[in-house]
């Protein structure tokens, strides 16, 4: 089986910074994980399957954020891409829209149910920007008329991300041509004001104009639960939401990420903070990217999308990794090659290493890309003293 994904530092030796995945940098909350270990007395019981208490708790925080929604729209599962596959499987598209580079597992749930999947180009010279396709692509779902459509927002591999008001424009053109619309938006956490990049109030404020859409989200990157895996969505017809729980098993969510994801929902401030911090760490990346020779893309999020310059045969993912670090190599996304690269943002000292890593120019003679195996990184300091 063949990884696309980031965070596979399984299959090499010597690792010591992954900047493959967009986990936060600030890590876990000490509060989450003590909450995690506490629910050990549990292990021994089924979770609820129900999800009474994650029910209640998600409906009251986005209350005190101004908006309300019934704890029936909910859906919990392990992971985003858990609820994405059931959605897809209990759905069944005949055909589908997605606008490339976007996250793999769009196209490959897709697939999985039998879904066609027709791709909308984005424009590498506009950013590979949502907003800067509009016409194109409301113009191509008027003619397609796909059974399913899905977007991130903010889009990974870019970082790019559109306003809520501009995804209200889409939700509406994709109700004019019957297209469920499915909006991404586990990155959304990340973002300065996200509130006003979220699709969520005009849900709330009018669901049954937005019946036809699916809200997809996990606690994931932004409290480092990767190891846990906790997703949830939100859809306001709840015949969609009854159709998408019977396809799903009765324990999606174990006792141990429950516990995590409630605890979670109580550290909003980290939130905040982890913004305000990822946007100075970005800024600087981006910089110094720039300043190394590297085309950088606009990002709003916790990772960037850069690529090599046209004379440039380096593999920096190979030089990155005879250093005992590993970044992602975009050749697998969907309208990339491997020119591209995404690098995730962390703390200042670990983005310095990486930066000095891919600014230095020497051979790329010296990289054998069938090498798959690494020296390790000791030598270079970059297994000490990490937290």
């Amino acid at each position: 089986m063949t990884v696309q994904h980031g965070g596979d530092i399984f299959g090499y030796e010597g690792i010591g910074l992954d900047f493959s995945v967009n986990t936060n940098p600030l890590g876990m909350p000490e509060e989450v994980r003590a909450c995690v270990h506490a629910s050990r007395n549990m292990w021994e019981r089924y979770p609820d399957c129900l999800y009474r208490t994650l029910r209640k708790k998600m409906a009251e925080v986005l209350l005190s954020s101004g908006t309300e929604l019934s704890e029936e729209c909910f859906l919990f599962g392990n992971g985003a891409s858990d609820l994405l596959f059931s959605a897809v499987f209990a759905l069944r598209p005949g055909k589908a829209l997605l606008a490339a580079p976007c996250f793999s597992e769009y196209g490959r749930a897709l697939s999985a149910a039998g879904c066609a999947v027709e791709y909308v180009y984005l424009q590498e010279e506009k950013g590979f920007s949502l907003k800067e396709e509009e016409k194109r692509l409301f113009s191509l779902l008027r003619e397609k008329k796909p059974s399913i459509m899905i977007i991130g927002n903010p889009n990974n591999p870019t970082g790019d991300a559109v306003s809520g008001v501009w995804i209200k424009m889409l939700a509406d053109v994709c109700r004019e041509c019957g297209t469920f619309l499915i909006v991404d938006e586990c990155f959304n956490w990340f973002l300065e004001k996200r509130e006003t990049y979220s699709l969520m109030p005009f849900l709330e404020r009018d669901p049954k104009r937005f019946g036809h859409v699916m809200i997809l989200n996990a606690f994931t990157k932004i409290f480092s639960m990767a190891g846990l895996r906790f997703g949830f969505a939100v859809c306001a017809d709840l015949e969609s939401v009854r159709l998408i729980e019977s396809v799903r098993q009765p324990w999606g969510v174990s006792a141990p990420a429950q516990a995590g994801a409630e605890a979670a929902l109580s550290r909003m401030d980290f939130v905040d903070e982890t913004a305000g911090f990822v946007k100075a760490e970005r800024e600087y990346m981006s910089r110094e990217l720039e300043r190394a020779g590297f085309k950088v893309y606009p990002s709003m999020t916790n990772y960037i999308l850069f690529r090599r310059a046209e004379d440039d045969l380096a593999d920096y993912r190979m030089r990155c990794l005879r250093e005992g670090m590993l970044i992602r190599s975009c050749g697998n996304f969907e309208g990339l090659d491997e020119r591209f690269y995404r690098t995730s943002v962390r703390l200042r000292e670990e983005n310095r290493r990486l930066l000095n890593c891919l600014g230095r120019k020497y051979d790329a003679s010296v990289f054998n890309p069938e090498d798959s195996r690494v020296c390790g990184g000791d030598q270079f300091g970059v297994r000490e003293g990490l937290r």
